[in-house]
């Protein structure tokens, strides 16, 4: 894909791109397609989604065995999760499978040494050779660094977590970022996972500005048996609700995905699937031509009668 082409895909979203492709005898090296997205918050809140990834720390093949990734030329230790004493600690970075029958799995990373990386819940069947990126995540200190207007001490964000449990952080306008609801507890390592969101509450209008790699890789996103967020890793503000695999991830006629709108009430437009197309609230389908898109940073409440995956495409396959 050429910039021309990228340009005409991102036509409407407030986004700028470099792209740099050349060839070797051994291997075609593309440079990140890199951008920002301005995300506008009404008073009252919105969903708010990572639509970029961050610069990988690691891209190229490696050997899978019993949840260790063999490769080679790493720093010890430089992917490890925080150690901290003062509050809960998180995954710094993941590890993300680029090819195989695993392609778009996320997995937290545990630790590395100079020619390993350990991942967390690595599924049985993932062994032998792979592609793989390791990727920081996207945190709640990066969320508030690159917010402007909240309010301290009264704006918020809520996670939805697996068994219909939710936690809520409050935004500190220091250096902490946010903090946990007891108003004491550091929550900057909080980690907002690829494909997933938080509602924002805001007391009056606001925005973020987020910056990063536009995502060309497939990403396996979980939703969770009760209330999930989940959202297209996703700049351009065109993908279609009925164009994002999205149908596939919902059991028929039961689970709803709940597109957030945007105004600041938090209201929203309920879409069902029956296994292959998605369905408007009258469980009608919605043609792909006339599907309203997922705005930039939006995404979905979904309810779930099981736990499930969306398999979600890459924004664009360079």
């Amino acid at each position: 894909m050429n910039l021309i082409q990228v340009m005409k895909v991102f036509g409407k979203s407030t986004v700028l791109f470099s792209l740099l492709t050349y060839t070797s005898v051994a291997q075609t090296v593309s440079t990140p397609i890199v951008g920002f997205s301005k995300l506008s918050i009404s008073a009252g809140g919105r969903l708010i989604s990572p639509v970029f990834n961050k610069a990988s720390k690691y891209q190229g093949s490696a050997v899978a065995s019993s949840g260790v990734f063999t490769v080679s030329g790493l720093t010890a230790n430089a992917f490890i999760p925080t150690a901290y004493n003062d509050r809960p600690n998180y995954p710094t970075h993941y590890v993300k499978i680029t090819s195989g029958s695993y392609e778009g799995l996320v997995l937290d990373v545990t630790a590395n040494s100079a020619t390993t990386i350990t991942v967390a819940d690595a599924p049985a069947g993932l062994s032998g050779s792979v592609s793989i990126l390791v990727i920081p995540h996207y945190t709640l200190l990066d969320l508030a660094n690159q917010s402007a207007d909240l309010a301290a001490y009264s704006d918020a964000v809520t996670f939805y977590d697996s068994g219909n449990n939710k936690r809520t952080y409050y935004y500190t306008g220091g250096t902490d970022g946010f903090i946990a609801d007891d108003y004491s507890t550091p929550a900057n390592n909080v980690v907002i996972y690829p494909g997933s969101g938080v509602i924002v509450n805001t007391t009056a209008n606001s925005s973020v500005t987020m910056t990063g790699n536009v995502n060309t890789t497939k990403t396996i996103v979980p939703i969770f048996a009760g209330e999930s967020i989940v959202s297209p890793i996703d700049p351009s503000g065109v993908s279609k609700v009925a164009g994002i695999n999205l149908a596939a991830a919902l059991s028929p006629y039961t689970d709803s995905a709940n597109a957030v709108l945007l105004n600041g009430t938090l209201a929203t437009s309920t879409f069902y699937s029956d296994g292959v197309d998605i369905l408007n609230d009258s469980y009608d389908v919605v043609p792909l031509a006339s599907s309203p898109a997922v705005d930039s940073g939006n995404g979905f409440i979904v309810n779930s009668v099981a736990d499930s995956q969306w398999i979600q495409p890459a924004v664009i396959n360079p």
